[in-house]
């Protein structure tokens, strides 16, 4: 197996397709609206549904082809070994989603104790603004999970397996930025984030498939939008 990109070539490369992955925003909104004001409108990225849906699925179908187009540079290593590529066992189908299932239940529990809403404000407000709602259900239970998995838990994962940090570096460190560029929750649900990017850093880890790994974030992210289409239409 070829020596993974060094560290600093990693967090390189990190900064710079999360920055295309999420600062499109506000250039869509800035379309939609020459009069917006982009510094108010930037501390709410996704305060429109249309534009978030856009920006998900064109920067995440991009910055996937990047990913994997960086991944086939490596040599004396395939894309599919490099990403992890690889069908997990039934029996760790069916233990990682029940444990995600759980973990999931645990956090909507915490939360009400909490007093905190379990529905974000910018998920209502994202979801009342899709004027063409299966394109933003698209770009967040389909292309996003697709994206961050690849890049976050993929390409980044493996390359920081091989470095100083070891096993729990690389579960910590791709959990904080994966959870640190979702900047439109507050600190709360940027905290929650972490948490579950520890869980899916532990399952990369255990099983090697990215496979099973989109499958856990789609169906967070569907739950998420479930539980928004619920409150919108039931409770708020």
């Amino acid at each position: 197996m070829g020596n993974p990109w060094v560290f600093g070539d990693r967090l390189r490369s990190l900064f710079c397709t999360s920055v295309s992955h999420c600062d499109c925003l506000p250039l869509f909104a800035k379309a939609r609206h020459p009069g917006l004001d982009l510094e108010v409108y930037a501390k709410d990225l996704s305060s429109d549904g249309l534009c978030l849906a856009i920006t998900v699925i064109v920067s995440g179908l991009i910055c996937t082809s990047l990913t994997l187009l960086f991944a086939k540079l490596r040599k004396n290593i395939s894309v599919k070994d490099y990403i992890g590529f690889k069908g997990p066992l039934k029996r760790q189908w069916v233990k990682w989603l029940l444990i995600l299932a759980a973990l999931l239940f645990l956090s909507d529990v915490v939360t009400f104790l909490l007093h905190r809403p379990i529905v974000p404000p910018f998920m209502v407000d994202a979801y009342k603004t899709a004027s063409f709602l299966p394109a933003l259900l698209f770009g967040i239970i389909v292309v996003a999970p697709i994206f961050e998995e690849i890049f976050f838990r993929g390409f980044l994962f493996q390359g920081i397996r091989y470095s100083r940090l070891g096993p729990m570096g690389e579960i910590g460190i791709t959990s904080f930025f994966w959870a640190a560029i979702h900047v439109q929750y507050d600190i709360y649900g940027i905290a929650t984030l972490f948490a579950l990017g520890l869980l899916l850093g532990i399952v990369r880890l255990k099983t090697d498939s990215i496979y099973l790994l989109t499958v856990m974030h789609s169906l967070t992210s569907l739950v998420a939008m479930v539980e928004t289409a619920l409150y919108i239409h039931f409770v708020g």
